[in-house]
């Protein structure tokens, strides 16, 4: 009998590290370390949302405590956030949400999932490249979009641009040729985009605190929550948004070294800078200038513009277009 539960054990053991290495078992090239992961996660999320969704949700949804509803939104993209980060340890390969679906679920629900998740890039993929553009246009004074209306065409169509955004469809192309050329390239890439864009983050918290008008928050420019509890509660719902390019890290975890390591500490580590830069811009973007005069389409480089400082804009819509290069890479 004790003979025959060793054989079974043993037989068990070994079957465990045979599913164990046909899971690891890749065609790719497993060449992304854990700071390669945090810094494409980071890359995903701090780009659109930073530049465009903080300003948006501020003026139409949830005035200065846009930086609560990023708290609520942070929190509820951490649960997520360890959900694949678990995911991705135990099943290292592409797919991100699909293969996670078809594991646990079955083939029929990952179908569905599978078509959400192109729903969702394509979407994500056009939202990104439209910020793109608004923040390039706005460091050319709007000529781009004026001589597009003027010389092309324009429509007054609800819900979409009112002119064709050529430079925007551009940059997908743009993007999707970088990305063509495999990951060592577009983890390369990255680094530098990344760097620059947390140069100019660190440059717009330390250049705006010293900007910061108290006064921005007070009731006679409608105080710090003037949408309430309800304004919170949406614009928390939009917030989230910004935090979906973390899954770029779990999609990742077949070229990484070490999965079962490096893609849960990727994931903590990105969402919680991420999380940080959100929180930490709101609150200065909503005290430079009243957050009823912001510009929804390129809230920050025109906040400087507005305080005299055009130099600053400039700056600033440079690591836009940074911030808007990763998460077209991670979106693609």
């Amino acid at each position: 009998m004790a003979d025959s539960k060793q054989r079974r054990y043993v037989f068990l053991l070994n079957r465990l590290k045979t599913l164990d290495g046909d899971m690891m078992a890749t065609s790719l090239k497993r060449c992304l370390s854990t700071l390669d992961l945090t810094l494409m996660g980071v890359g995903g999320m701090v780009g659109s949302g930073l530049y465009v969704l903080t300003g948006a949700v501020a003026k139409d949804t949830a005035g200065p405590a846009v930086i609560i509803s990023f708290i609520f939104a942070g929190i509820a993209s951490l649960l997520a956030a360890f959900c694949y980060a678990e995911f991705g340890a135990r099943f290292p390969k592409t797919g991100s949400a699909y293969m996670f679906t078809y594991v646990s679920m079955g083939e029929v629900w990952a179908f569905l999932i599978g078509w959400n998740v192109i729903l969702e890039n394509m979407i994500g993929g056009a939202a990104v490249a439209r910020a793109w553009s608004g923040y390039l246009d706005s460091i050319f004074n709007h000529d781009i979009q004026n001589f597009t209306e003027t010389h092309i065409m324009q429509w007054n169509v609800p819900f979409i641009a009112h002119y064709p955004d050529l430079l925007a469809a551009g940059i997908l192309v743009v993007a999707s040729v970088f990305i063509s050329f495999g990951v060592q390239v577009s983890s390369y890439l990255n680094h530098i985009f990344s760097t620059v864009s947390m140069g100019v983050i660190a440059f717009i918290l330390v250049f705006g605190f010293m900007l910061a008008d108290p006064a921005n928050w007070s009731q006679d420019q409608g105080g710090f929550a003037p949408y309430g509890m309800s304004g919170i509660l949406a614009g928390s719902a939009t917030c989230f948004y910004a935090f979906v390019g973390f899954d770029v890290i779990a999609s990742s975890s077949e070229e990484a070294k070490n999965p079962q390591k490096a893609v849960p500490v990727a994931t903590a580590i990105s969402l919680g800078l991420a999380a940080t830069a959100y929180i930490l811009v709101s609150c200065v973007l909503t005290l430079i200038v009243p957050w009823r005069t912001l510009d929804p389409n390129s809230a920050l480089a025109d906040a400087f513009f507005r305080r005299g400082y055009s130099w600053a804009g400039i700056v600033v819509a440079v690591g836009s277009i940074c911030g808007e290069c990763l998460s077209q890479k991670s979106t693609i």
